[in-house]
């Protein structure tokens, strides 16, 4: 298995961002920051000519029980939702919690959290593409 969760949308990434901004609070979620990356490199004199953003998301409660298992896991959260356009193709990704976080740590129960908070971002995304 992969370690990305990515969906294609027929949707433009406006629609699809304003979907996703919408699904983040639905499912306990809140969004903490987003970057335009395309803006944000052009600012920097480097263009992009894909869209790309991303999304800073973040569950408080379950971030802090898993701080409070492993406050070295801070250098992984938020978690991150990206929304990018790449041959013309509307895309939505993440990196999936399950594959990384618990590589770093050897916490124990730490799975038994993750894994609700994979599927509730595999939700948002799937919310968000259609």
């Amino acid at each position: 298995m992969s370690d990305l969760y990515i969906k294609d949308s027929s949707l433009g990434i406006n629609e699809v961002i304003e979907k996703l901004k919408e699904a983040v609070p639905n499912n306990q979620f809140g969004i903490l920051h987003s970057y335009d990356i395309k803006q944000t490199l052009a600012g920097k004199g480097h263009e992009l000519t894909e869209e790309c953003h991303v999304f800073e998301v973040c569950n408080p409660k379950v971030a802090k029980d898993i701080l409070e298992k492993d406050m070295n896991l801070a250098t992984v959260l938020p978690c991150r939702i990206s929304v990018y356009t790449q041959d013309g193709a509307t895309k939505v990704g993440l990196a999936l919690p399950s594959k990384h976080i618990t590589q770093l740590s050897d916490a124990d129960e730490l799975s038994s959290l993750i894994d609700p908070v994979e599927q509730s971002l595999i939700k948002i995304i799937d919310q968000s593409v259609v």
